[in-house]
């Protein structure tokens, strides 16, 4: 294989990841699912770092083992860039200690080498050699499959609940063609040099076109819209939307049925377009007349009548034994946090608070 041609793409993707993965961390003060995507980005930038020094002679025993540490857990920040692609009204950071495990029990075998040193210098010497050392061979086989078994579940989950995003699965669908495609091969021939061209060409084409897929289509991936807010963006395109006010109140009249008769708020990925496709009518016209006639967001619309859900449960919850977690699903929340979030915006206090006071 022609070195120079191996160095220069590698070294363009290492340059496009890097900048990619420093654009999605600068985001993710807005949105906390660009957090986990400059991780993913980051991961891979590093493996292929390492795959391009090793291939010219030039490995490093420090930037193996990052390598190994930050991708063996790379299905975890799969799955927490997907939980927060679904919970967009969080700008809190959450972290399951549980999802890095593989990372964890790397990082104790480092440990463990700084008194039995031969343990990495002999993982590391192998690679170099284009073989595979027992642990290098578990740490590989575990990115593989934690990635992928990762992304059939995720793909899995999507096709359940009917009311996700579409694009999710697109996005899901494109990274696991991309992942059998670069794995199955690799895990059956251990063939670094495929691995070499692979994840610089497809990897970086496939990473690109995730981040500017999400940065270019306001919506793409918005399960709930609470990024829509009345801001001057919106109200320029409702200054194009002409509904007199007679037809707006009577949109008004359906929404609220809607939501008496079907109850479709207790679906926990619930959307705007969803709303929108129910009431037979344009999502900018929906979001119009709730902000106008409703002096409402849709996401904080949604929470409220989630909140009234909750409050009903809430005069319940000793008789009937339950929980704030049950209640807060019941309710049509996917979490804890924006449960407690929505319902003490609404109320002014927190559930438990709510329920001492009854007592």
């Amino acid at each position: 294989m022609n070195e120079k041609l191996v160095v220069i793409i590698s070294a363009s993707a290492v340059f496009n990841l890097t900048l990619v993965a420093l654009l999605s961390w600068f985001k993710s003060f807005k949105r906390t699912s660009y957090f986990w995507l400059g991780w993913m980005f980051l991961a891979t930038c590093v493996a292929i770092l390492d795959n391009t020094f090793i291939f010219i002679h030039k490995g490093s025993i420090i930037l193996y083992h990052l390598a190994l540490f930050l991708n063996v857990s790379w299905g975890a920040y799969l799955i927490l860039f997907v939980k927060c692609l679904h919970a967009p009204e969080k700008h809190t950071i959450s972290f399951n200690w549980k999802l890095f495990i593989p990372s964890i029990l790397y990082f104790l075998f480092l440990v463990l080498s700084i008194f039995l040193p031969n343990l990495a210098q002999n993982t590391f010497i192998a690679s170099e050699q284009h073989k595979m050392s027992l642990v290098g061979l578990i740490c590989n086989l575990t990115i593989c499959l934690y990635s992928m078994v990762s992304n059939i579940v995720l793909l899995w989950k999507e096709s359940v609940n009917k009311g996700n995003n579409l694009k999710i699965k697109e996005l899901l669908w494109v990274m696991l063609i991309l992942q059998l495609m670069a794995f199955v091969p690799f895990v059956f021939k251990f063939d670094l040099d495929y691995i070499l061209l692979y994840m610089p060409v497809f990897g970086q084409i496939f990473f690109l076109y995730i981040f500017f897929r999400l940065t270019q289509s306001n919506h793409l991936f918005q399960d709930t819209e609470s990024s829509i807010l009345l801001n001057n963006e919106l109200a320029t395109k409702y200054a194009a939307i002409r509904i007199n006010d007679e037809k707006a109140t009577a949109i008004c009249s359906r929404i609220m049925n809607l939501m008496e008769t079907e109850k479709p708020y207790l679906r926990m990925e619930y959307t705007l377009p969803e709303m929108a496709r129910e009431l037979n009518i344009l999502p900018n016209t929906l979001s119009m007349i709730l902000n106008s006639k409703l002096n409402s967001s849709f996401p904080d619309y949604i929470n409220s009548m989630r909140v009234k859900t909750a409050i009903y449960l809430l005069n319940d919850f000793y008789k009937r034994n339950l929980t704030i977690e049950t209640i807060a699903y019941e309710s049509g929340f996917n979490n804890r946090t924006s449960f407690y979030q929505a319902f003490k915006k609404q109320t002014g206090k927190l559930p438990k608070d709510y329920v001492q006071k009854r007592i």
